[in-house]
């Protein structure tokens, strides 16, 4: 019952807010302790199993088969793909203030089924970094060639990654994630970023097929130095037909004197908002807004797609 107390605990968002990510992904390793030892409890001394062979041999058939297919997923995939890959640091390159990226190169990666829009839990395998697994979203669209991520400077693990040495082995877990283009439903599309929240909007973005005039881009950041992937944001709304509006500032008015997330505010920088599929990255409290925002203008849930990295 402690171990479970402890899984719940550290996933109220206060609780989250001020554990690192390795502190809070070791409890929840703890819930499979937890599995075993109710398990185990229920087994010897549950009154349905001591005279119920029956039922014992079932019940450990579930947990055999559980226990199986988590040793797959969790733990022998992950090591087959990185054996298939080889993944290897090629190159760190600064982006802006406090954020940088990482490209990544390997075997066969035209064949590594990852979508845009999706991440991996990455582990760098330096001698102080192969036990941190942390998620990070590609920031370019699959290209065959190599993989980057895009990170933002938020600790003393992500500025050492700003150190990577060129050759670093790199082990990853995944595809994981919702943010692709398999949830669309319209033709047009609204990508609503705020701040690191750009690298998966960035790759759909890249990805994501449409005519012109069918994307389009909102990227929220506090201040105009804060815009990262400016050149290549631009780049490709010339190529693609995309519109991309940047709104610096905590509450920067739209056009009509609102806040550009509030419901009026999103109807004035994009009309044909409702009649969109709207994918939402960035803070929790952002994101929370915006989802708010849009169902205020009646877009059913099916048209919003959201992605939370806050563990």
């Amino acid at each position: 019952g402690g171990l479970f107390a402890a899984v719940a605990i550290s996933s109220i968002r206060m609780a989250r807010r001020r554990l690192s990510y390795e502190t809070w992904y070791g409890i929840h390793l703890y819930a499979y302790l937890a599995i075993a030892l109710g398990f185990l409890h229920q087994l010897f001394v549950g009154t349905d199993f001591i005279h119920d062979p029956v039922a014992v041999a079932y019940w450990v058939g579930l947990y055999v088969v559980a226990a199986g297919l988590v040793l797959a997923h969790r733990v022998l995939d992950p090591i087959r793909l990185n054996i298939r890959h080889r993944l290897r640091v090629a190159s760190v390159v600064r982006e802006g203030p406090g954020v940088f990226s990482i490209y990544v190169t390997g075997r066969e990666l035209d064949r590594l089924a990852v979508r845009s829009g999706q991440y991996f839990v990455w582990r760098f395998l330096t001698r102080d970094g192969w036990w941190r697994g942390h998620p990070f979203s590609i920031s370019s669209a699959p290209n065959g060639s190599w993989l980057r991520i895009t990170v933002k400077e938020l600790g003393d693990w992500s500025t050492r990654l700003q150190r990577m040495p060129v050759g670093t082995r790199v082990f990853v877990e995944g595809p994981y994630g919702i943010l692709t283009g398999l949830k669309r439903t319209r033709q047009r599309v609204l990508l609503i970023a705020g701040g690191i929240g750009i690298t998966p909007m960035r790759a759909l973005l890249e990805a994501l097929p449409a005519r012109p005039g069918d994307l389009t881009l909102l990227y929220r950041v506090r201040h105009e130095t804060d815009i990262v992937f400016r050149t290549e944001l631009e780049a490709l709304a010339r190529i693609r037909g995309a519109q991309v509006q940047y709104l610096p500032g905590r509450r920067q008015p739209a056009p009509s004197g609102i806040d550009p997330l509030e419901p009026a505010g999103l109807q004035a920088l994009v009309p044909d908002v409702r009649d969109r599929d709207v994918y939402v990255c960035g803070p929790v409290a952002m994101m929370e807004h915006v989802e708010t925002s849009l169902r205020r203008l009646g877009l059913p849930g099916r048209q919003i797609h959201v992605e939370r990295f806050a563990y």
